[in-house]
């Protein structure tokens, strides 16, 4: 993408889209076109993680610049894949979106007015309806831990529409081996927060029924279960670290204070 596009959009230069995709072949080309629409210029990549229904090839047939898996392995390490590509190619900026159409492309520039070299930004679906309520009880369980090893709020930490400074990206090798599926996105947000790097929210809807073409892969009691083991050896580590969890009370409180738009 060039500068003067992204200035035109309100996204910052140097901004890569990474599309983690398994088994996605009944969204994935009206995804890409929706998101080259929203964001002319720009080259998706999109990482086929071991899908056995044609998803590579469609993907690659909408435009994308495809990397590709022999075998699934998870949707961690698909991501890794499609940041090291990245920042490989010099971006500054790394968006990710599901393959799945719950995310709206269209919501990108929401997100990028707010991207910073010291910022994580995620799309929040903490104001939304239409959640499945065991989802939302999962994502608020896991929002507490997380915002407590971060020690700031951390609004809607399953939401897989994030951009990323590549600043948070430096060091992906410590996470092979082992967050392979979900606890690397939870992971990553800690990680980034004890570099100095925050996280903040972007507003957007939550899409599920009439959006969703197959069953979440997000298993919500045995995922968030790993994800708060990650989350308590991070904690253990540092004595449980009372004035981070302090922080993200007092951040939360104000952020639920806030007026709704």
């Amino acid at each position: 993408m060039t500068e003067a596009n992204a200035t035109n959009l309100s996204l910052p230069p140097g901004l890569a889209v990474v599309v983690p995709a398994f088994q996605e072949a009944a969204t994935i080309a009206a995804l890409l076109g929706r998101l080259r629409a929203a964001v002319p210029g720009i080259v998706p990549l999109v990482v086929d993680d071991g899908s056995t229904d044609g998803t590579g090839a469609i993907a690659a047939e909408a435009g994308a610049e495809l990397i590709a898996s022999l075998a699934n392995e998870g949707k961690g390490a698909a991501l890794r894949r499609g940041m090291r590509a990245a920042i490989a190619r010099g971006d500054a900026f790394v968006a990710t979106l599901d393959g799945d159409g719950q995310h709206r492309p269209e919501d990108l520039p929401r997100l990028a007015a707010l991207a910073r070299p010291d910022r994580i930004v995620i799309g929040s679906r903490r104001r939304a309806v239409g959640q499945p309520a065991a989802r939302r009880r999962a994502n608020r369980v896991a929002d507490f831990w997380i915002s407590w090893a971060a020690g700031h709020p951390v609004a809607d930490s399953q939401s897989g529409f994030r951009i990323y400074p590549v600043a948070a990206l430096a060091d992906l090798d410590r996470y092979e081996g082992r967050a392979r599926r979900f606890s690397f996105e939870s992971e990553i947000l800690i990680d980034a927060a004890r570099k100095g790097i925050t996280t903040v929210a972007a507003d957007i809807p939550a899409l599920y029924a009439g959006t969703l073409k197959r069953a979440s892969h997000f298993r919500p009691v045995a995922d968030i279960a790993g994800i708060v083991m990650m989350v308590a050896g991070k904690l253990f580590a540092r004595g449980l670290d009372p004035a981070g969890l302090y922080r993200s009370l007092a951040g939360r409180r104000r952020i639920e204070e806030e007026p709704k738009p």
